[in-house]
């Protein structure tokens, strides 16, 4: 979010957001929001056409295309490779090589499940992201919001390890019991924060509260897209989405 203020600083913040939520943030598609959709096509189509070719031993550009466009309607769900496969009509392996290509050339990344210490969490199966946040196939707009929350988190734990060489780590967290909090965030194995991401202000997201007295973290987030005011219930957080991404501190200091 803060490096959206450098392109456009005109723009008020949340139109900034809205922005990057219907562009997706690389540079280009930022300020030309117009031709957004054509340069995500463009830069798929070299993905698939070329740069996989060249990293690989795919002959067909069409399987690993069709597999982006399935990504792109499983955003922040689980990878299931088998069910991806059977979709495609290829292996499970291959299916997992043809993921982990796309990671290799930052088209998306994985989310680990959070396991520390935790007896009945889920421990396998990680969650689908794209670098470019709009790529998400979503009216509703929340696989979007959640995308951009991730993009933002996954930037700021890595800027952490490179600038202050402290061992951030990103993760989403589910159960057996089926409860899930959108995402984990830990400072040197210490539990940092825990976040969830709403859309629209309601009640607190189910599994937050008990994960917030379970792991005792710095701070419980609720993170809302129309929300005007922070406030606070019962320990957790409530605060807009926009201006809490905005005032992560990228510095070599910690707030």
């Amino acid at each position: 979010m803060a490096e959206s203020k450098l392109f456009l600083p005109e723009l008020a913040l949340e139109e900034r957001l809205r922005r990057l939520l219907a562009s997706g943030g690389f540079p280009e598609a930022f300020l030309n929001p117009d031709e957004a959709a054509r340069l995500r096509n463009d830069r798929m189509e070299i993905v698939t056409r070329e740069d996989l070719r060249d990293l690989s031993r795919v002959t067909s550009w069409h399987g690993p295309a069709d597999l982006i466009e399935l990504l792109r309607e499983r955003v922040g769900k689980p990878t299931n490779y088998d069910n991806l496969a059977q979709s495609l009509g290829i292996s499970p392996p291959t299916a997992k090589s043809w993921v982990e290509l796309l990671e290799k050339l930052y088209v998306v990344f994985l989310l680990p499940p959070y396991s520390s210490s935790l007896s009945r969490s889920i421990r396998k199966d990680r969650r689908v992201f794209f670098y470019d946040c709009a790529a998400a196939y979503d009216e509703a707009g929340g696989a979007q919001l959640e995308n951009l929350v991730a993009c933002s988190l996954l930037k700021y734990t890595q800027f952490r390890k490179d600038a202050a060489g402290e061992n951030w780590e990103l993760y989403y967290l589910r159960d057996k019991e089926g409860r899930e909090v959108d995402f984990v965030v830990t400072r040197n194995r210490r539990m940092q924060w825990l976040i969830e991401v709403k859309t629209s202000h309601g009640a607190i997201g189910g599994a937050l509260p008990y994960y917030a007295q379970k792991l005792r973290p710095k701070d419980s987030l609720q993170l809302v897209l129309d929300l005007e005011r922070a406030q606070e219930k019962s320990g957790i957080k409530i605060v807009p989405l926009a201006k809490w991404l905005e005032a992560l501190p990228f510095e070599s200091g910690m707030r």
